[in-house]
């Protein structure tokens, strides 16, 4: 069982953005030391759940770690402009000695697609496009493109990733649908382990083993995104936790509720029933349902012997630091999963 750290790098209201960035980042060079063998970063925008300009955090990681991997959970590709993305994502597999795992998505956020002035329902065709021109730039060769979105001359795009063809690519799938279409292509599905019930995620990746043998890509990773969080016993866990977690919950919800007086599209309808859920949730009910594992060595143990025994993941990218955890916290969760747990799983 392969294990990364994932880091939505949030900011409370109580912290300062400086402080934040210099703990993330410090926690990148102790993942390195610890033996993780990936780091993945999210990106968000205009909002306080996440930060922008995952590229720029990682080339900074780049420079401070010598043999983890280095990757975007996810890079939101319908954001920006494709030929920018494939020469900056190029530049920091060089940069970091081809140790970029690329994860691209659609994004999920109105608030963030009215910020870039985009049309949320555009998200998925808009992301199709995009990666389909930022394979093609990686090719090396001389392209031109016509689509609804982008019109492209022809140009050669460089700097060339390290890796060739290119990066490995990953994507975040919540449903079959989205899983067959990722195996398909040859992108890693990421499947969800946080805020979902014990019983949806084994179905979960149920569906996964079928599409997966289905296609014949037995050779795929199956990888779990699960939220943890460990100290020396339960209760001790639980209190330090409570702050950070209580403030996600709220900051989450907001993420998926609609300014008043607009609706949902059809398409994510889900969302408003998301949001609703969300917010009824507390601490208490999050560590009773077991929707983060939030506790001591056996107790992560344990899940994570589930999640391999029960589900077949065999990669696990974990939140270390949900609701801006201080960084103090983050280190010793850390070393604790690196030392005791992962071990117990190699």
């Amino acid at each position: 069982m392969k294990f990364a750290a994932f880091m939505n790098i949030q900011c409370r209201e109580d912290q300062d953005y400086n402080t934040v960035y210099r703990g993330r980042v410090d926690e990148a060079e102790l993942a390195d030391r610890l033996g993780f063998d990936a780091l993945f970063l999210a990106e968000h925008a205009f909002c306080r759940h996440g930060r922008p300009s995952p590229v720029v955090t990682l080339s900074n990681m780049a420079a401070r770690t010598k043999r983890i991997r280095l990757g975007t959970a996810i890079c939101v590709l319908p954001w920006h402009n494709p030929l920018e993305v494939a020469q900056d994502y190029a530049t920091l597999d060089i940069l970091c000695d081809g140790r970029l795992e690329f994860g691209v998505g659609r994004g999920a956020f109105k608030m963030e697609f009215d910020g870039y002035g985009l049309d949320w329902e555009e998200s998925q065709p808009r992301y199709e496009e995009c990666l389909e021109i930022i394979l093609k730039a990686w090719t090396g060769e001389p392209f031109s493109y016509e689509g609804k979105y982008y019109t492209i001359p022809e140009v050669a795009v460089n700097p060339m990733p390290l890796q060739r063809p290119h990066p490995p690519l990953w994507t975040p799938t919540l449903h079959p649908g989205s899983m067959k279409a990722a195996v398909a292509q040859g992108i890693t599905p990421m499947v969800g382990a946080s805020f979902s019930q014990l019983d949806k995620i084994k179905e979960n990746f149920g569906h996964l083993s079928t599409i997966m043998s289905e296609a014949g890509r037995n050779d795929m990773y199956r990888v779990a995104h699960p939220h943890i969080f460990l100290s020396d016993t339960v209760a001790k866990a639980h209190e330090e936790a409570r702050q950070s977690i209580e403030w996600l919950i709220e900051d989450f919800a907001d993420m998926f509720t609609l300014p008043e007086g607009e609706a949902y599209p059809e398409r994510f309808a889900f969302q408003k029933q998301l949001a609703g859920y969300i917010r009824g949730l507390t601490f208490e009910k999050l560590v009773e349902d077991e929707l983060l594992w939030i506790g001591d060595v056996d107790y992560v143990v344990n899940r994570l012997r589930w999640l391999r025994d029960d589900c077949g993941a065999n990669f696990i990218i974990s939140n270390m630091s949900p609701g801006g955890m201080e960084h103090e916290k983050v280190v010793k969760s850390m070393e604790l999963l690196a030392t005791k747990v992962m071990p117990q799983l190699a």
